[in-house]
């Protein structure tokens, strides 16, 4: 019976039940510990519980609102605001447009005829001027290069044309034995003229080690572009390029 109310605390009989065990631990202490000191037990007050007053002043609350809400509404069935709209006058702008008149002018005087001079005989009236038939194909409209005095032979600087030749083929040189055996490496600048087609038709050395010179130009003869463009003709243009010597790529 008594694990039933204990384990079923909040029903009335196990309150009731953990009150006299309360008590008796409280008898049980004091006989065991005797003094003069007075001891009161304390209990919470129902003014101090919160929770109790909580659901009647809601309840008081809400029926406050109601009875302000319906003598609100009974008092002032229709609302009139104070403040009216009111329309803005309408102002007219008149303004004085001169009416518009058509004016037929005069027709133009004809123009004089001068009679032409002839020779000989009189021209007839009913000559007519025979139909001219031209073949275009046939005439001939010279370069517009040429006719402004530009030699298309001439090759130009890279820096100077529209359209850079890019190179299409590029070929590995043969690496120089001495310099494979010295294991020396290094980079050889060299100067081509790409002519119209894109081939190679002169090669320059510019700088770099004496020892790759030939190599370098040997490659550069190989090599292949597409042909530079400048104002819409094809044009010879130099061209430098760097051509590197690694063992690494060997």
């Amino acid at each position: 019976m008594n694990l039933v109310q204990i384990r079923f605390g909040n029903t009335l009989s196990g309150q009731i039940y953990q009150a006299r065990q309360a008590q008796r631990e409280f008898q049980k202490r004091l006989s065991a510990q005797p003094c003069d000191v007075q001891i009161e037990t304390r209990t919470k007050t129902p003014s101090a519980d919160l929770k109790l007053p909580y659901w009647p002043n809601m309840m008081r609350a809400s029926l406050l609102n109601l009875i302000l809400f319906i003598a609100v509404v009974f008092l002032y069935p229709e609302y009139h605001p104070t403040v009216h709209l009111t329309k803005s006058a309408f102002k007219a702008i008149t303004v004085d447009i001169p009416e518009t008149s058509q004016i037929k002018r005069p027709p133009p005087p004809p123009r004089p005829q001068v009679p032409l001079a002839v020779e000989g005989e009189e021209v007839p009236e009913d000559v007519t001027i025979e139909s001219t038939e031209l073949d275009l194909d046939k005439i001939f409209i010279p370069n517009l290069a040429m006719t402004k005095g530009i030699d298309l032979d001439e090759p130009l600087d890279y820096t100077e044309i529209d359209y850079k030749p890019h190179p299409s083929r590029i070929v590995v040189p043969e690496y120089p034995a001495e310099a494979r055996k010295k294991g020396l490496e290094g980079k050889a600048m060299v100067k081509v003229l790409v002519d119209k087609v894109g081939n190679v038709e002169d090669v320059q050395f510019v700088h770099g080690p004496e020892i790759f010179k030939e190599a370098a130009l040997e490659a550069a003869r190989q090599y292949r572009f597409r042909p530079g463009k400048h104002q819409g003709e094809r044009r010879k243009v130099w061209m430098f390029m760097p051509i590197e010597f690694s063992l690494k790529r060997q």
